[in-house]
């Protein structure tokens, strides 16, 4: 491991309590922020195999819809949102990405809706934070935009600084 991935592989573990994410899922999440989309599939596929934890499962499969949006579009997207909420229908990663693609098909209110409950199942996951005040900022909520941005950078601080 190179050293200046370090930091990042810090912030994945303090993204999943209690558990280090494994070593697949790792490489995958690397591999996907480098649009290395097959590499990413083939570590999220082997991270896939090695656990029978629901939660674990939604993560990945939200990761594979983002893999699978970047090659195949939002159908292939959706159906792995699919198995990613039948594994685990508290997902909040999988919620706030069913969000960002209601966001960019301008379903604004179901973007929010969706944003709001994934706050409502884990209070400090940053991403729907930031993407709740980018759809409220769309909808000329200028000041909950803020807040909410406000809230998820303290979030993502807090992470980074541990």
């Amino acid at each position: 491991m190179q050293h200046s991935h370090v930091p990042l592989f810090d912030r994945l573990r303090r993204l999943l309590p209690g558990r280090t994410p494994s070593p697949p899922f790792v490489c995958g999440t690397q591999a996907l922020a480098q649009w290395r989309l097959d590499v990413a599939e083939a570590a999220f596929d082997d991270a896939l195999s090695q656990t029978p934890d629901p939660s674990e499962i939604a993560r990945i499969r939200n990761k594979l819809a983002i893999v699978a949006l970047r090659r195949d579009g939002v159908a292939a997207a959706v159906d792995q949102l699919i198995l990613a909420l039948e594994a685990n229908p508290r997902s909040p990663e999988a919620i706030t990405t069913v969000g960002n693609l209601l966001l960019e098909d301008g379903a604004l209110d179901d973007a929010i809706a969706h944003y709001e409950c994934a706050l409502r199942i884990d209070d400090a996951y940053a991403p729907a934070y930031h993407n709740l005040g980018v759809a409220l900022r769309t909808c000329g909520r200028r000041g909950e935009a803020v807040r909410m941005l406000r809230k998820a950078t303290r979030l993502e601080a807090r992470i980074t600084r541990g």
